[in-house]
C-alpha cells in the first residue's frame, strides 16, 4: 500500500525554497508535479534507490540459458543421434559453441525486459497519484511535491503549504 502527502504550492520559488527546506532536513519530497519546467529543483529531490538486482538477474538467465543450449547439443550429439564425422569425437565442444552463446543473449534480454517490469511494477494502469483531484491543477497553475507519509506533520508544520492532500491507495 502506498501513501503520500501532497503539498500545493502557488510559485516556483516557493516549491524550489520549500524542496531545499525539507532536504536539508532530512525529509527530501519524492517528485514534483508543475506546468512547466522548475530550474533546481532536481537538486532538492530524494534520488531513486540504485541497488537494483537486475544486473544479476540478467547474468544469471544467461548463464543458464548458455547452459541449456550446450546441453542440448551435447545431449542430441552424444546420445539422440550420435553420427562419427571424420573420426572427431562426439563431444566436441568448439562446434557447440554458437547455440550456448546466442541463447545467453536470449534469455538475458527476454529475462531483463521482464524483470525491469517487474520491479517497476509495470504495466500499472492506475496510479493512485493520479486518483486525488488535486493533481488536475498541477497541469494547470499549481505547483505540488510529493512527501512520503512520515514527512506529513513536519511539512504541514515548516513548510506552509497552500494545502496539502493525503492519497492512499
Amino acid at each position: 500500500m502506498s501513501e503520500f502527502l501532497l503539498a500545493e504550492f502557488g510559485s516556483k520559488q516557493k516549491a524550489t525554497a520549500a524542496a531545499r527546506a525539507a532536504a536539508e532536513a532530512g525529509h527530501a519530497p519524492r517528485d514534483v508535479l508543475s506546468p512547466s519546467p522548475i530550474e533546481g529543483i532536481t537538486d532538492w529531490i530524494a534520488p531513486p534507490q540504485a541497488n537494483s538486482p537486475i544486473g544479476w538477474v540478467m547474468f544469471i538467465a544467461g548463464a543458464a540459458g548458455a547452459v541449456i543450449g550446450y546441453l542440448m547439443q551435447w545431449y542430441s550429439s552424444v546420445f539422440a543421434y550420435p553420427t562419427d564425422s571424420g573420426g572427431r569425437p562426439l563431444n566436441s565442444w568448439p562446434d557447440f559453441l554458437l547455440v550456448p552463446y546466442e541463447l545467453a543473449i536470449l534469455s538475458a534480454a527476454i529475462v531483463g525486459i521482464l524483470g525491469w517490469m517487474w520491479m517497476c511494477g509495470l504495466p500499472k494502469l492506475n496510479d493512485p497519484l493520479f486518483a486525488a483531484d488535486i493533481t488536475g491543477r498541477a497541469v494547470q497553475d499549481r505547483i505540488l511535491l510529493v512527501f512520503p507519509p512520515k514527512a506529513a506533520d513536519w511539512v504541514r508544520d515548516h513548510l506552509k503549504p497552500i494545502a496539502w492532500h493525503e492519497v492512499r491507495e
